[in-house]
């Protein structure tokens, strides 16, 4: 009998950024209030003979000669569990790469969750460092629910559920290069908040509202689009708050109504006719974005 697991690989968002210091090791210790859309690539996983993996979607070219994510995290997991899995996987790459949305580390999540499930696998010594040894993301990707991260990304606080806002994506078809944004960040242009979060205020728009992505002004700086996304974004109807995700480029602007949201989609195509646009919606839990077929 032949198990395949159909999984959403979601997009994240960051409400908020903040950058606290680099670290001795090169990395840096960041704050932010992470959650998921209810939108992004889509993971196709079941067994086989042996590994192998299929690209489709309107971004899978933009892989063909990129390092493959998906086949280190196999051998990361062979290693750890010392047996081999081998399945057959089809990434739906509906997503653009190095956009801010954390793709790369979704994709790898979620396929370690669907071998886990195929396989019936527990999890054993060495698997928290397994997940952040593929991203600094992954963790957060892997858990699946909206929360509060902060060290280099494996300190998870899970929150309350913030309010699952309208979205509207905004990407200038450029690929950013988090190494270099954060390469680039002088900690005298930042000012970063001492303040003790409680996670229960972490819910409220005015708290995240006051916060900022660090990286905004870095991304800017190479790119001048998108500062224009993001002036367009926070003057257009509904838009309760606008902001960068992740290192960029992509943007985003959150919205109470469906009605506004399909009418900034519709102004910002005409505005952006280059762009990647999607609409969605934000999702605090994702674990159940599952269909498994015998």
């Amino acid at each position: 009998m032949t198990i395949t697991i159909t999984k959403l690989s979601p997009a994240k968002i960051n409400l908020f950024l903040e950058v606290k210091n680099k670290r001795n090791d090169g990395y840096h210790d960041i704050q932010s209030l992470m959650t998921f859309c209810d939108f992004g690539d889509m993971l196709c996983v079941s067994k086989s003979n042996d590994f192998r993996i299929k690209l489709d979607g309107p971004f899978s070219s933009s892989l063909i000669n990129k390092e493959n994510l998906i086949h280190r995290t196999l051998k990361k997991l062979e290693d750890l569990f010392e047996r081999n899995f081998n399945v057959e996987v089809v990434l739906k790459k509906n997503l653009p790469i190095a956009s801010g949305m954390a793709g790369g580390s979704s994709n790898a999540a979620t396929f370690i969750t669907c071998v886990k499930e195929i396989f019936k696998l527990e999890e054993v010594d060495g698997f928290n460092e397994l997940l952040l040894s593929l991203g600094a993301d992954v963790p957060f990707c892997y858990n699946g629910k909206t929360a509060l991260v902060t060290g280099i990304g494996e300190n998870i606080k899970f929150t309350k559920n913030v309010k699952e806002y309208f979205v509207l994506l905004v990407n200038p078809n450029i690929e950013v290069s988090t190494k270099e944004i954060f390469n680039n960040i002088n900690f005298k242009d930042i000012s970063y908040k001492e303040d003790k979060i409680i996670l229960s205020n972490l819910i409220k728009l005015e708290f995240f509202k006051d916060r900022s992505n660090h990286l905004e002004n870095y991304a800017i700086k190479q790119f001048k689009i998108i500062g224009e996304i993001l002036s367009y974004l926070s003057k257009i109807k509904g838009s309760v708050l606008s902001r960068m995700t992740g290192s960029g480029a992509t943007c985003f602007a959150l919205f109470d109504c469906i009605e506004d949201l399909e009418e900034a989609e519709y102004l910002t195509t005409k505005r952006f006719k280059d762009c990647w646009i999607k609409s969605t919606k934000l999702k605090n839990n994702i674990k159940d974005k599952t269909c498994i077929k015998y």
